[in-house]
């Protein structure tokens, strides 16, 4: 006897509980922090170009404090439905390719990396940051058909820890007035990152108590570099 099986939502004609009845997706407090982090991502990449890549990395740790904390949000909704929880994952990676793979090589090339020789470093980071999102689909995929077993760790660096590497590197890298050297730290940055996404470690997953005392520390750091660049240096703060 064939087994039948279950049918799509598309494919029956009804909406996945929690829909918008007007608009495709889901539209609740669940998944307004990662739509923000997005949104701060496109913001980022304008106003690098319109006001300087400093404004950039703000946007960039903006948007990472955003998808911190978006996985925690969604969980406390008890309504989820299977479809809610997917799209939540699917979202997440494809806001994350925007956010953590594009947003950072307009700091990049707004901060005058623009000779043709660091644009392969900008696509070898693109591309490893989109493989690793690719990969770690599939491994949540491969989890939620095997029950949902709560995720311990991840299989590389996940792409968001640019949020939080990116802005210590960039303050660093423009204590310099030889642009020449600055150039090489942001792009050995990029590069170092994109070995990590898809160098095969284990890295254990953070609570959100341990994202905010990561977020805290990075916080005090920059900050600290920031006076130290202004004040030892001698560099203006918005360059």
């Amino acid at each position: 006897m064939s087994r039948k099986l279950p049918q799509s939502p598309q494919t029956t004609g009804t909406k996945p509980k929690g829909n918008n009845k007007l608009f495709v997706g889901f539209w609740h407090y669940g998944v307004i922090l990662t739509y923000l982090s997005v949104a701060a991502a496109i913001v980022g990449i304008c106003v690098s170009a319109a006001f300087g890549p400093f404004w950039g990395v703000v946007c960039l740790f903006v948007s990472g404090i955003c998808d911190a904390f978006d996985g925690a949000v969604a969980k406390t909704r008890r309504t989820r439905t299977e479809e809610d929880k997917r799209f939540g994952a699917h979202i997440d990676s494809l806001s994350d390719i925007v956010s953590f793979g594009v947003a950072p090589i307009a700091i990049g090339f707004n901060l005058g990396m623009k000779e043709w020789y660091f644009y392969p470093v900008f696509a070898v980071f693109s591309l490893c940051a989109l493989i690793r999102l690719a990969y770690f689909d599939v491994t949540e995929e491969i989890r939620f058909a095997e029950g949902g077993k709560k995720r311990t760790s991840f299989e590389g660096l996940p792409v968001t820890n640019v949020a939080v590497g990116l802005p210590i590197f960039y303050i660093v890298a423009t204590m310099f007035t030889e642009p020449l050297v600055t150039y090489l730290i942001m792009a050995g940055c990029y590069l170092l990152f994109a070995f990590l996404f898809v160098f095969r470690f284990r890295m254990p997953k953070a609570g959100p108590r341990g994202l905010c005392i990561t977020i805290a520390i990075v916080t005090v750091l920059v900050i600290g570099l920031v006076l130290i660049r202004t004040y030892v240096c001698n560099i203006p703060l918005l360059t």
